[in-house]
């Protein structure tokens, strides 16, 4: 397996969230289930989109669906019961028409605890890929090239 990206870029677009680690998300060592992880990023991720201008409800409205395709993790240091963490999602330049997203996982005091890293296609109703960008995905990217340029 090849290692992932270390860091977010400071000029990528990218958005950040807070969540409360819950009780029935830790095993009985008092530490998050791996499987979490992936609704952490999934929740930064829809954030990010919704921030964007196009959540996964308009996705579906306008037949542009976003199935992720490939998504890898890095656990550097576990995540704990009682614990608030930043999850942080930014958009990967340069893999359009595909979403290719990094997300970084940080603890209260900004250790970094987990990196991840997901790919989408968009494809039709009928489960197509999309060879280019449709429109309100075009639009997505514009918005975001949009924000990395006023970084």
């Amino acid at each position: 397996m090849n290692r992932i990206k270390t860091r977010i870029e400071p000029t990528w677009d990218a958005h950040t969230v807070r969540i409360a680690v819950r009780f029935n998300e830790v095993d009985s060592m008092k530490i998050v289930w791996h499987g979490h992880y992936v609704a952490y990023c999934e929740t930064a991720r829809e954030a990010w989109l919704v921030a964007r201008g196009l959540s996964y409800q308009d996705m579906e409205r306008l037949g542009c669906l976003a199935p992720v395709v490939r998504m890898q993790f890095e656990f550097l240091r576990p995540i704990k019961a009682g614990q608030e963490i930043q999850v942080t999602c930014a958009h990967l330049p340069g893999g359009e028409p595909k979403l290719e997203c990094f997300y970084e996982i940080r603890d209260e005091a900004g250790g970094l605890l987990s990196i991840a890293e997901s790919v989408q296609v968009f494809v039709d109703r009928n489960g197509e890929v999309f060879l280019s960008a449709p429109e309100p995905v075009a639009n997505l990217f514009a918005r975001i090239n949009q924000s990395r340029a006023q970084k």
